[in-house]
């Protein structure tokens, strides 16, 4: 498998886990609930047409009834066909996760959003005397990002096993991006401080503290969190990368489903499945998980984009997203193989979850998958 990896760390590890991959929102005028319904499966349909392997949406309206669908496989050496309950890996959607987890901890007196990160994991950064819990959350910590340092390339393609100070360690090589608290910028090293954070205060794995604060109370009986070697269980999509990103020997798209997640960690390892992330988000948003003051701060957000201050906003893990059908809540997520993204409508209490399997992917699926995206958003709203 290492061998037939061969696309240049520049091109890979620029997408890996981040949110800037998978687009959303474009503004486009709000279409009608027929055309919008028409429209997804044609888009799913030329997803699928473009290259990816398979393409899963699932959207719930306000009383929550669901539509699921899917097209394409699941495996391409088997061909079979795609069901929409498949397991997949979420990729910084995960951060949302472990971000309630954080506020969770502050809710029970246990730690601090202006907590100063050296307080609880001294020596493990430079600057963290500087660096609060708020700031880690929401990415104006100006750490620099791990997946920048091709180090990490090299050992993803041994499927070597990475620790989480080990990653900390490779984002330290780098210059701090900025005064922490003067501006934003996405860092995956921000949630890996985040689970280590997690695991000093409460004595426990993050592993633990997931499942017994999350994944169980919810019911997510297709969510875990794996880090080690071990395969996928249940039913799961097989993950890709495409023959564009990777060329390969025999023409075929790389299967990546194997490549142990530990170079994701806190930023991005959890596997779950489109039902499992519309309870957690519904979960999340109507206050099952956190009390409402810490929800109220938890969507306090900043612009990603000072020069567009309208359409992203991040919070503390969770994303804010305006589009021509409403207002959004949620989070995009990326890593080898998977593209994913979760939304919550603010309006009407629907979510929308779609996935594709294969990242990257080629670059004529793109508009059909940007498409997909848009209607599937549009589709719980204009259906709730």
């Amino acid at each position: 498998m290492a061998s037939r990896l061969t696309v240049a760390a520049t091109v890979l590890l620029s997408l890996t886990l981040g949110p800037s991959a998978a687009s959303a929102a474009t503004l486009q005028p709000a279409p009608t609930l027929g055309a919008v319904r028409t429209g997804l499966d044609a888009a799913l349909n030329d997803v699928v047409a473009a290259g990816v392997p398979g393409i899963i949406v699932r959207i719930q309206d306000a009383d929550r009834s669901a539509r699921s669908s899917a097209a394409g496989v699941s495996d391409l050496a088997t061909g079979a066909k795609l069901r929409p309950a498949a397991q997949f890996r979420i990729g910084s959607i995960t951060k949302t996760f472990v971000a309630t987890i954080v506020l969770q901890l502050v809710g029970e007196g246990r730690l601090r959003l202006d907590e100063r990160i050296a307080r609880r994991l001294p020596g493990l950064l430079t600057n963290g005397e500087q660096i609060t819990v708020r700031q880690l959350l929401n990415h104006t910590s100006g750490l620099p990002d791990y997946t920048g340092d091709p180090e990490l390339f090299a050992g993803i393609r041994q499927n070597r096993l990475w620790e989480p100070r080990e990653l900390v360690a490779l984002a330290e090589r780098q210059p701090q991006l900025f005064e922490p608290g003067s501006a934003w910028a996405y860092s995956n090293t921000d949630y890996i401080v985040a689970g280590l954070l997690v695991e000093a205060v409460t004595g426990r794995s993050l592993a633990r503290e997931l499942d017994r604060r999350i994944f169980s109370p919810l019911h997510l009986e297709h969510t875990s969190y794996p880090t080690g070697t071990a395969g996928l269980t249940g039913y799961y999509a097989h993950g890709y990368i495409s023959t564009e990103a990777n060329p390969t020997p025999d023409g075929q798209p790389l299967d990546v489903t194997g490549f142990n997640p530990s170079h994701a960690g806190a930023a991005g390892a959890i596997v779950s499945n489109a039902a499992d992330l519309s309870s957690f988000y519904e979960a999340l948003m109507e206050g099952r998980l956190l009390p409402p003051p810490l929800l109220r701060e938890m969507k306090k957000t900043v612009a990603e984009d000072p020069t567009d201050p309208n359409t992203f906003h991040y919070g503390l893990g969770l994303e804010r997203v305006n589009d021509a059908c409403g207002v959004h809540w949620g989070h995009r997520g990326a890593i080898f193989g998977y593209q994913s993204l979760a939304y919550w409508d603010a309006n009407t209490g629907g979510t929308a979850v779609i996935t594709r399997t294969m990242f990257p992917a080629p670059a004529a699926a793109e508009p059909a998958f940007a498409a997909a995206i848009d209607l599937a958003l549009c589709a719980k709203a204009k259906a709730s």
